[in-house]
């Protein structure tokens, strides 16, 4: 739960509906890995709404304090476990962030 208007998901509202829509605990019907999900969500929208979900990752990582893991565990209550794609949560948005900026 936020504890305050900062940690609010409403702030990053694109980056939560990718996460409850594409990284659920069912997502591997879109794929095994993170850039197979990543190409499934390219493939069923508008490149201006993945432009607006890369900027989001970038708004939640240049404003993230403290642990960002716990911070995106708390904000995002997410259905799966970042590090199990990546290293770190870090690593895991950043990975999402480039595959949005390639992917067809």
């Amino acid at each position: 739960m936020p504890t305050s208007s900062q940690e609010d998901p409403a702030r990053f509202p694109d980056l939560a509906e990718f996460m409850s829509g594409w990284f659920h605990q069912d997502f591997d019907i879109n794929g095994d890995t993170l850039e197979e999900v990543v190409g499934a969500f390219r493939r069923e929208v508008q490149e201006d709404y993945a432009q607006q979900l890369r900027l989001d990752i970038d708004r939640f990582l240049a404003s993230a304090e403290g642990d960002l893991d716990e911070r995106f565990q708390q904000m995002f209550q997410p259905d799966i476990i970042p590090t199990a794609f990546r290293p770190t949560t870090r690593e895991f948005l950043e990975a999402i962030r480039s595959e949005l900026s390639t992917a067809d």
